[in-house]
């Protein structure tokens, strides 16, 4: 049967999308996502997906009968003074904040106006930064605790009242120093825990990445945790992987399509082929089940074969991404990824056998790039005849095996974080200045983008007036915004980073010496 790929405004909005009003006197849970100030430029073709996080572990508090309350403010738009308002709305008990690093400034700045409306709330952070960077986010007052691993189970213990001092996982203060719980143990049965609670969030406020889907409404879901792999440049390098049975998940892809109408999915894992048999299973389920919803994925160049290509293409995935990272093989062995170019070449090649896209990510900035390595990345991407090229420069992220490095040695530019992630060089770079790689990524789209060859491939996709559009705005920003230096700052959000978190910080607690690395934190 055909599928119309047109549909009305508002068609998968939710019908009991959060208002943001309590259903008692106070709420019992508020858990939030920071905003990500963006300087505009590529920064408007990323996604914009939900946080399945704090998601999974609102899902997790309603099976034990909590009233919870999500509120992204980032895809919301929420500003400090329209947030506040939610709070004194809301009363909630406990608020739980997610921090990546860019969220740093935000994050202290939603802990301090929830404190302020709420004398008695209980506030904790978690996420790849809070459990680096522990005693920075303890040294301020407005933070009660901050939760180390996997959010669920301690979230439970900590909203039921369980004594600190017992919750593993937990890092809290005490007598003006910082106690640091003994590790949680990694939970790998992730069937233990429930779907993400979808209808705590408003559909109409996400939106996928341009250029990654066939079909709208779209929707990200996760169906593993960790990454065997070592990028030295990866938060996720070298944690446990699990992940759920091949049955849940294709609960869950039901559950998306019938129920919120989804039609496109993006799995969000960082690499969704590393157990072929669980993705095997997967997707022989989702033909036999004549499931009809496309989907994309990351894969890794070592992890992809023709059986798992020819079954991912039957069961509706339509684009794969490959971090290839650099085409230099030097670099490639330097930042823990030594897989041969010979192999990228073959993972697109059997993926264009089955009729997949391939999107290959790209990055330039490390500490020994020259002229000629990016310059040999953008033509390995050219050579090997991607149909989406992806490029970012190099941000060395606390809880890498990078960041580790490059703060010992004395490489790092700085450590304002609400700059990392925003096309900036943060390294000091031994063989070019940051005007060069700067000027070089603007220059690379052009170079990869405009020819005939790679514009064909483009027009060739396209399979609905959403998709046209997406790809004149992706033009202008990458040929107008981008090349020209014209990209505007998201001024609208712009006021989340005006809180000094040194101004109120409790001087006794010493950021610790220690330059820790994710994986270390979590096992």
């Amino acid at each position: 049967m055909a599928i119309n790929n047109e549909f009305p405004v508002n068609f998968h909005k939710q019908e009991n999308a959060i208002k943001h009003v309590p259903k008692k006197a106070r709420a019992d849970v508020l858990l939030v996502y920071p905003v990500w100030v963006r300087k505009g430029g590529l920064g408007k073709l990323q996604r914009m997906l939900p946080p399945l996080g704090i998601l999974s572990i609102a899902a997790y508090l309603e099976q034990y009968g909590y009233e919870v309350h999500v509120i992204d403010l980032h895809a919301e738009a929420i500003d400090p003074s329209k947030f506040r308002g939610i709070v004194r709305t809301l009363k909630p008990r406990f608020v739980g904040i997610t921090v990546l690093s860019a969220h740093f400034i935000p994050a202290h700045y939603i802990a301090h106006i929830c404190k302020e409306e709420i004398n008695d709330v209980k506030t904790i952070v978690g996420g790849v930064h809070a459990e680096i960077e522990t005693e920075r986010m303890l040294c301020n007052p407005y933070i009660d605790a901050v939760c180390r691993g996997d959010g669920e189970e301690l979230m439970l213990e900590f909203v039921q009242g369980k004594p600190w001092k017992d919750i593993l996982g937990l890092s809290f203060r005490y007598e003006r120093r910082v106690v640091h719980n003994s590790p949680r143990p990694v939970e790998v049965d992730l069937d233990k825990f429930p779907f993400p609670a979808y209808h705590l969030i408003d559909f109409d406020n996400y939106f996928p990445p341009v250029g990654s889907y066939r079909n709208l409404p779209a929707m990200n879901a996760l169906m593993t945790r960790g990454c065997p792999g070592r990028c030295a440049f990866c938060n996720s390098a070298k944690t446990t992987l699990r992940s759920r049975s091949p049955e849940k998940m294709i609960q869950l892809i039901k559950i998306l399509r019938y129920k919120y109408k989804i039609r496109q999915i993006y799995f969000y894992d960082d690499t969704f082929t590393s157990n072929p048999k669980v993705v095997r299973q997967f997707c022989e389920k989702m033909i036999a089940d004549k499931i009809d919803v496309k989907w994309i994925c990351y894969v890794r160049g070592d992890m992809f074969n023709d059986s798992i290509a020819e079954l991912m293409a039957k069961a509706g995935c339509h684009q794969i991404l490959i971090g290839i990272e650099s085409g230099s093989p030097t670099l490639m062995a330097k930042i823990g990824k030594p897989i041969k170019k010979s192999q990228y070449k073959r993972v697109v090649d059997v993926a264009h056998k089955y009729g997949i896209e391939v999107r290959g990510s790209f990055i330039i900035g490390h500490l020994d790039e020259t002229t000629e390595t990016m310059k040999e990345s953008v033509q390995f991407a050219i050579d090997i005849e991607l149909d989406l090229f992806q490029l970012n420069i190099l941000t060395p992220y606390p809880g890498t095996q990078l960041f580790k490095e490059a703060k010992q040695s004395g490489w790092l530019l700085h450590e304002r974080y609400e700059r990392y992630g925003q096309s900036e060089v943060i390294l000091k770079l031994r063989n070019l200045t940051a005007d060069e790689v700067v000027k070089f990524e603007r220059k690379a789209f052009y170079q990869f983008y405009c020819r005939p060859r790679a514009i064909f491939r483009l027009l060739a996709h396209l399979s609905n007036w959403h998709q046209l559009k997406d790809l004149f705005k992706a033009a202008y920003v990458i040929f107008v915004e981008t090349l020209f230096s014209t990209k505007k700052e998201d001024t609208n959000l712009q006021s989340w980073l005006d809180y000094d978190t040194e101004s109120e910080a409790i001087k006794d607690i010493m950021p610790s010496n220690e330059t820790r690395l994710t994986y270390e934190v979590r096992q």
